[in-house]
């Protein structure tokens, strides 16, 4: 039922649209225009679903030569992986980021320099942190909710969040979560301390505002150093002392998942690989298992995943057109409110993501419940436009499936 085909006659070029990948069955060819519409696998544990239908197509990218991340959910799917590149003849292009592994990645630092136009633009990095800590809130339940107010706690941490940004730019050039945290937890709390010569001695933050004012700087650096010392040094000290202390806790509390352990060593030193070496046909496999580093883990590769998602996003297809996947097997674990907009624009990009899960209903459980979790799950379920349904006792996803097949009025006849 599943096998690799010939290229078609139309494919000429490497990687033509049309190459066919599978045939599902003798007269349902699967192409690689079909892959990057997306792919959807849902099955009850011991129904095939990792084994079958994603082995097969595991496979079918690795021979077409995609490059790809892999998220990981179970402790053996990095040996999985590695089976399956032997398989394809390509052992050699698979890497692996993991604790006990040389690579890291600075991710923020990443986003400063990466080439491009929209390379360092305060605002990008800013959405960066908030997307990936996405994450962290809803480990502590936060989910979308809230009180009528916290509309102004979230813009006002990431007024916070700006200014930090953009002093640490200017000052330093580069950037990182400990020096982030290092920078509000040295920010004076009164006027009196903005003014104190012991407080310019020792704070970290007075030595980056020092040298920030002494380096050269364009007209609009000037523009926006002006903004950052009137923001430290004048409108947070005179925040009342409750006000100041929400913003500061809820920053620190959500950085500071990254700003120890094994995430610090990962995430926030030195880069030696980048989301654009799938690019180059590699075959980045994320190895920090949910089930065995749980909300670490988890934590840890959505950040690659969204990374990826807007490096991949930005690339020009039409000089490299080779395709790459997304893969992540118990995908519920990593999905975020950003899968959605990224899956209408993925074949585009020339991304296959394949998602595996047992059911519908763990999808609008990890985006939250309620109706808006029930519409970005559906919405991004919707642009994965190849389903692949195994054995299921689940209801939900039988009715959904079966609503999208399509039904019939059938009449039956006995006789005796």
């Amino acid at each position: 039922m599943w096998g690799r085909k010939n290229v078609t006659p139309q494919a000429r070029t490497p990687w033509h649209l049309s190459e066919l990948l599978l045939l599902l069955s003798e007269a349902d060819p699967w192409s690689i225009a079909d892959a990057c519409e997306g792919t959807l696998v849902l099955g009850a544990t011991g129904s095939g679903k990792s084994s079958g239908s994603g082995r097969a197509l595991a496979l079918s990218f690795l021979r077409a030569g995609f490059g790809g991340l892999v998220l990981t959910a179970k402790p053996d799917e990095r040996a999985v992986w590695e089976a399956y590149c032997r398989e394809a003849g390509r052992p050699d292009d698979l890497i692996v980021f993991g604790p006990d592994r040389p690579l890291r990645f600075n991710f923020i630092d990443h986003e400063l320099k990466r080439p491009g136009v929209g390379a360092g633009l305060t605002e990008n990095i800013v959405n960066l942190l908030s997307t990936v800590l996405e994450v962290a809130e809803r480990g502590a339940g936060s989910g979308h909710g809230g009180r009528e107010d916290e509309g102004y706690w979230r813009r006002a941490m990431r007024q916070l969040m700006r200014n930090l940004v953009d002093l640490l730019v200017l000052a330093r050039g580069s950037l990182s979560i400990p020096d982030l945290y290092r920078l509000v937890v040295s920010a004076p709390t009164s006027l009196e301390e903005a003014r104190s010569p012991e407080w310019k001695r020792d704070s970290f933050c007075y030595a980056c505002l020092k040298l920030a004012d002494e380096r050269d700087k364009t007209p609009r650096q000037r523009k926006d150093y002006e903004i950052v010392a009137d923001y430290l040094m004048l409108e947070y000290p005179s925040l009342s002392e409750k006000t100041r202390s929400v913003i500061v806790s809820t920053f620190t509390s959500m950085i500071d998942v990254l700003n120890r352990g094994i995430l610090r060593d990962l995430f926030c030193g030195e880069t030696n690989v980048t989301p654009e070496v799938v690019e180059t046909g590699k075959v980045l496999v994320i190895d920090l298992p949910a089930k065995e580093f749980s909300e670490v883990g988890v934590f840890a590769q959505v950040l690659w995943k969204y990374v990826f998602q807007r490096s991949i996003e930005r690339r020009d297809v039409a000089a490299n057109p080779r395709p790459v996947f997304f893969w992540a097997d118990e995908a519920q674990n990593f999905v975020t409110s950003y899968d959605m907009q990224f899956q209408t624009t993925a074949r585009s990009s020339r991304v296959a993501t394949v998602l595996l899960s047992q059911n519908l209903s763990n999808f609008y459980a990890a985006l939250g419940g309620g109706e808006r979790g029930k519409a970005e799950a559906d919405s991004l379920l919707a642009n994965l436009n190849t389903k692949v349904f195994h054995a299921n006792g689940d209801p939900v996803t039988n009715e959904w499936a079966a609503t999208l097949i399509g039904r019939t009025r059938q009449f039956f006849v006995n006789g005796g």
